[in-house]
């Protein structure tokens, strides 16, 4: 096997980051673990934020805000790339520099959920998404995927060669330690997610009113664990429309050590998003021992088959009964958690590592 230099787009990444941020640095750590001795990995990371393994390639070009990362990345990024000796340039954020040609090049592109949904978008951002992808797509050398559902959505959708794609699952890590205790005073629902309108809190909140008006003070808290993205205001005041403001808290960001223990100790997790790429809090719940109630759709279904209770995320009556079917399931709910804890040991980051390293040695002996 011959060594690699492996340059990545890692400017997205911050101390805070879940979701795309939190698989580019999962995803090369593992890498370096397992392939650093012949490998070199150089990133693009903003000033302060390093991965364990990379070598971190510091930015000085303010990259604060998608805009001003945008531009950087479009405009100047292919003049520095070209002072790198790398064998296989990654942009893991959905887009590659579309104003110059740059040799082997690999994007991932974690959904479409701003072609399926262009309405859970501010209008020019979504403009913007779209057609960076669809010309991002034809010219990039090869597709990483995070799910067969992604990848018949990339054919559907951006066309192309179905060669060049490559079905590549995220893994899933242990977050950190738990607490003996939730710290929460009541038994409680977790959410987890970006405050945005895909992860569809607002009929989450409006399932959750319709089963306390059937079960009162029985009924668990809700607990929604994640930062704002965009259109949020409306989310964040749903509970107080909904006369639940008592009972749903949204936790912001919460440390890894939080996570985990607010996964150990809830009653469920419950992921209704109208759309995903993976998934990937459905994993950690299951890798934690949580039951989880989740959307019947895409992804979200393929990684949870057979595991979860699924829901019709459109239908805030769906997702009551869904949820009301965890606190009645009894042996049931033991047998869920069992399966989950199965599933999720089948997505880790060193196979992803693996089947990482596999596409780039391809790619380089072409």
């Amino acid at each position: 096997m011959r060594s690699l230099r492996v340059l990545v787009d890692g400017l997205l990444y911050n101390g805070q980051a879940r979701g795309i941020g939190q698989y580019m640095r999962r995803l090369y750590e593992a890498y370096t673990a397992r392939f650093g001795a012949d490998d070199t990995v150089r990133a693009y990371l903003a000033p302060g934020w390093t991965w364990s393994g990379v070598q971190a390639v510091t930015v000085r070009w303010p990259v604060a805000g998608s805009g001003a990362r945008l531009i950087f990345e479009q405009l100047a990024l292919p003049s520095l790339a070209r002072r790198e000796r790398f064998d296989v340039i990654h942009f893991p954020d959905y887009q590659i520099p579309v104003l110059r040609r740059m040799p082997r090049t690999v994007m991932t592109i974690h959904d479409l959920v701003a072609f399926r949904y262009p309405e859970l978008f501010p209008a020019a951002m979504g403009r913007v998404k779209r057609e960076l992808m669809r010309r991002s797509a034809a010219r990039v050398d090869r597709i990483i995927v995070p799910s067969q559902a992604t990848r018949e959505d990339v054919l559907a959708i951006l066309g192309g060669d179905p060669a060049k794609i490559r079905v590549i699952p995220h893994g899933v890590r242990p977050l950190g330690r738990a607490d003996a205790v939730s710290g929460h005073p009541r038994p409680y629902f977790l959410a987890v997610g970006t405050i945005e309108p895909r992860k569809n809190f607002s009929r989450l909140i409006a399932a959750y009113a319709v089963l306390r008006d059937r079960l009162g003070d029985e009924l668990p808290d809700l607990l929604i664990a994640g930062g704002p993205g965009w259109l949020y205001q409306e989310i964040l005041a749903e509970p107080g429309r909904r006369g639940v403001a008592d009972h749903v808290h949204f936790l912001q960001y919460v440390s890894d050590d939080r996570l985990a223990t607010l996964y150990r100790h809830c009653v469920a997790v419950v992921y209704p998003s109208l759309y995903e790429g993976f998934g990937l809090p459905v994993v950690e719940a299951m890798a934690a021992g949580a039951p989880v109630v989740c959307s019947a759709r895409g992804a979200l279904a393929e990684v949870s088959r057979g595991v979860a209770v699924w829901v019709d995320p459109e239908d805030p009556e769906s997702i009551a009964d869904g949820l009301g079917l965890i606190l009645t399931g009894g042996s049931r709910r033991e047998e869920q958690i069992a399966a989950g804890f199965l599933r999720a040991k089948e997505y880790t980051w060193d196979n992803a590592a693996k089947m990482t390293r596999s596409l780039f040695g391809e790619l380089t002996e072409e």
